[in-house]
């Protein structure tokens, strides 16, 4: 009988053994998956150099970011992926209130581009001739560009939809203290 138990009692611990390997190795794997996601969702800074501080107004942007406090311009090709996992994350109207939506149709019609991914309204811009992009001298898309006072302040790129919402300023209407700002 003993030894009966003693037999279970090490078949047992061979399992218990296996299995913390097996859940060891899993938090590797995990931790390596998290390294690369990071890694893949990091966005790259984009040197404005002379162009910082400049006003929206001057490269072919509304004018009324001139005046804005914090906005966002999401520069959006129909050629790239990225892209496209973008747009339809804006689908439907679903751009938000401080961002506007700058596409530069690469090959084709970017009209098609739009009405594909439902980004009418009048914070989106087809730059058709590309004069927007020219004048910033952007060569690469998806691209955030920040606006501050109405000077352009940074840009990166926008690997993920995440770094899209994370990016996207917010007005808000309540402070932490829940008293009104006066920013809407």
């Amino acid at each position: 009988m003993t030894t009966v138990l003693l037999i279970v009692i090490c078949l047992m611990a061979v399992v218990l053994f296996i299995q913390i390997g097996a859940q060891v190795e899993l938090f590797q794997q995990v931790k390596q998956i998290r390294d690369y996601l990071d890694m893949e969702d990091k966005p790259t800074p984009v040197e404005l150099g002379t162009l910082e501080g400049a006003r929206p107004s001057d490269f072919g942007l509304p004018a009324a970011l001139d005046e804005a406090d914090r906005a966002v311009v999401l520069f959006l090709s129909n050629k790239c992926g990225s892209c496209r996992d973008l747009a339809l994350a804006l689908s439907g109207g679903a751009v938000p209130p401080a961002m506007w939506v700058v596409v530069v149709p690469v090959t084709g019609d970017g009209n098609e581009f739009i009405t594909e991914f439902g980004l009418h309204g009048e914070r989106v811009i087809l730059d058709e001739e590309e004069r927007i992009v020219d004048g910033l001298g952007l060569a690469i898309t998806p691209v955030a560009l920040h606006i501050t006072q109405g000077k352009l302040t940074r840009a990166h790129t926008v690997p993920t939809v995440r770094q899209m919402y994370v990016n996207a300023p917010v007005p808000y209407k309540y402070n932490l203290a829940g008293k009104s700002s006066g920013r809407h």
